[in-house]
């Protein structure tokens, strides 16, 4: 399998946890909100059948399959977890908005809650993907350094990928049951760490780096 095609695997599997996170969100939003017997009436079972999809996507990325198969086991699998995705969404907004639609109190609570979850999605997703970033690329961490040398553009977005992703899903599954305050709050300092980590690990890659150029990475 090519190093493309790892990474593909990869990022599928960081996908469902992604997915898995927001689900623990819903689940417990629901169990705050209408107990427990309530949240777990039929709601688990899409946890389940994503921490079974992430089991095998490791599995799999463990045993990778002969490269023909490679893109069509991948295309299969992308389609399973989006269904997973749609189905979650469907029901937990199924599940969420009747309960709290007619308390005008609740209802602002929950639209903020589900933005900065949607925040928390956003720089999950960006923590799992960020790796596969071009040197020099405008989505990705550009100071000085991190043009000049590639061991510090790797090592940037390496420390930058882990924070945002892992931070990204703690505040994800707490998403819907903190405050929209204290929620916003951890958003923004699990931003400023990751770059802020990613700054100080690339800074210090570019000053042991021999390698590093006068210009721009290629």
């Amino acid at each position: 399998m090519t190093d493309a095609a790892s990474r593909d695997l990869g990022f599928l599997e960081k996908a469902g946890l992604v997915l898995m996170a927001l689900q623990i969100a819903i689940l417990g939003y629901m169990w705050m909100v209408d107990g427990f017997d309530r949240a777990s009436d039929g709601f688990p079972m899409f946890v389940v059948c994503t921490a079974i999809f992430v089991t095998s996507q490791r599995r799999l990325a463990a045993s990778p399959p002969n490269p023909g198969a490679a893109r069509w086991i991948q295309a299969s699998r992308a389609a399973v977890l989006t269904l997973l995705a749609l189905g979650t969404l469907a029901v937990g907004f199924h599940r969420i908005v009747p309960d709290t639609a007619p308390a005008p109190d609740a209802t602002p609570a929950l639209v903020l809650r589900g933005l900065f979850a949607l925040l928390w999605v956003i720089i999950a997703l960006k923590g799992a993907g960020i790796g596969k970033l071009k040197p020099g690329s405008a989505m990705g961490l550009c100071v000085p350094w991190t043009r000049q040398s590639r061991l510090a553009w790797d090592r940037a977005h390496r420390a930058l990928g882990r924070i945002l992703f892992w931070g990204g899903l703690i505040g994800l599954a707490t998403s819907l049951i903190l405050a929209p305050l204290v929620s916003f709050a951890m958003w923004a300092t699990t931003v400023a760490v990751a770059v802020t980590a990613a700054l100080i690990e690339s800074w210090r890659a570019w000053r042991l780096d021999p390698g590093r150029s006068g210009g721009r990475l290629a």
